[in-house]
């Protein structure tokens, strides 16, 4: 077995480093033949050589007997250490975890005295693994027939599979841990496998797919990839809703939902403070959430939706209500806004996850406070026309005036005053 990797080679009597940093090498392991005895039979002895730039032959370790230790405490970071005896020298390894880990077991393998596909290698005619056989780290599918037969290399760092018919996303593919970059767009994709949410993606590319059919977000909830996704296309998938997991998804940068059948995006959008680029063009969104002003971005796509009118009759029917005497709050939404107001931290564990959900998600007044929508007229739809301040550049059809909806605080609320003077320009 043979594998690329960085390796520092460490004398442990002089503490001296015969290589002063990390180089590019390959390591190798297999089995020596000795000569025949007078009985015909042969020894094998398992060896390990190094093989690097600066020395092209390869320096030789026996194992039986020699080593000294093996660290495994960070495998799975791509790190080990062997030492041996003799040469006195310790082996500070650094790969593919993967590819590591494999290379560990076939060692062990080796010392237990067993026989194993890896260890058949002719250690005596090794050579280094050639320049041009590094990890394949890039792979770009478009028909089927490019399929791989025996499965995707485990180095791959960025996948590419379009218009190829898939309709399933294979496990093998979820399991690619070093995978950054996935793009399977224009396939026949209705489910994404669970396990797909722990890959630590940058960009996840789904356009033209059907995933609007089962509308099943579950691997959405991966905490691996909720940490890392900063770009994401969901376009021409049939979507009805917005996504809800979608929403935690606080790294990303980029949100593509064009050519789906969205009305609506969520007030809980303004949790996403790091999206710069929202294409939603091409929808059929009837008025965009107020919480849309929360956000800082760069390019708002709209274009090609059906916004609706101005909404007089909801406007005016919240002015003339009249403020429901002694009605308290439920203590839940006081203690959300009091740790909203005073900008609480919000330790793990300490307070139910329910609540910090409701203070990250939750629409705000337009006065600034935290609003939960316990009945259905404190949704107000299309009553005020955003004003975009954070908007750099705003994309839409001038055919349309886009309203947005909002949530206010109660009759008495000094926001719902800005309705008055709106009403009376609209409707003199």
């Amino acid at each position: 077995m043979k594998i690329l990797c960085e390796v520092q080679v460490v004398n442990r009597t002089t503490q001296a480093n015969r290589t002063p940093r990390p180089v590019k090498s390959t390591l190798a392991i297999g089995y020596k033949q000795s000569a025949r005895d007078s009985n015909g039979n042969t020894k094998k002895e398992l060896e390990m050589v190094l093989f690097s730039g600066q020395n092209k032959t390869g320096s030789r370790y026996k194992v039986k007997d020699n080593i000294h230790a093996v660290h495994t405490k960070f495998v799975l970071d791509g790190k080990t250490t062997i030492g041996f005896l003799q040469p006195p020298e310790n082996l500070l390894i650094k790969c593919d975890p993967i590819q590591l880990k494999g290379f560990l077991q076939t060692l062990k393998l080796g010392m237990d005295g067993k026989d194993a596909i890896n260890l058949r290698l002719n250690i005596a005619a090794a050579t280094a693994i050639p320049q041009k056989a590094q990890p394949q780290v890039r792979m770009v599918i478009s028909k089927r027939s490019e399929y791989p037969i025996k499965g995707f290399p485990r180095t791959l760092k960025a996948l590419t599979i379009n218009n190829s018919q898939l309709v399933k996303l294979s496990f093998e593919i979820c399991s690619l841990r070093n995978l950054t970059k996935l793009d399977v767009s224009g396939n026949k994709l209705t489910k994404i496998p669970k396990e797909l949410g722990r890959l630590s993606l940058n960009s996840l590319h789904l356009g033209s797919n059907c995933l609007g059919e089962l509308n099943d977000w579950c691997w959405l909830r991966g905490t691996n990839l909720s940490k890392t996704l900063g770009e994401l296309d969901l376009s021409s998938n049939g979507l009805t809703h917005f996504p809800p997991p979608l929403v935690k998804f606080e790294r990303l940068v980029s949100l593509n939902l064009n050519d789906n059948l969205l009305s609506r995006l969520p007030f809980s959008i303004r949790r996403l403070q790091a999206l710069r680029k929202l294409h939603v063009c091409s929808n059929k969104l009837e008025s965009l959430p107020a919480a849309i002003e929360d956000l800082h971005i760069d390019l708002l796509d709209v274009w090609g939706n059906c916004f609706k009118a101005f909404n007089a009759e909801a406007a005016q029917q919240f002015t003339q209500q009249k403020a429901v005497a002694n009605t308290p709050h439920p203590l839940w939404l006081q203690a959300a806004r009091a740790v909203d107001t005073y900008k609480l931290p919000l330790p793990a564990g300490s307070i139910p996850s329910v609540l910090i959900e409701l203070i990250c998600e939750a629409p705000k007044c337009l006065c600034g406070v935290l609003c939960y929508a316990l009945r259905k007229e404190d949704l107000l739809q299309r009553v005020i026309q955003p004003k975009f301040t954070n908007i750099k550049n705003l994309t839409y059809s001038r055919e349309h005036q886009i309203y947005a909806d909002v949530v206010l605080c109660g009759p008495k609320c000094s926001a719902s005053a800005q309705l008055k003077p709106f009403m009376s320009v609209m409707f003199p």
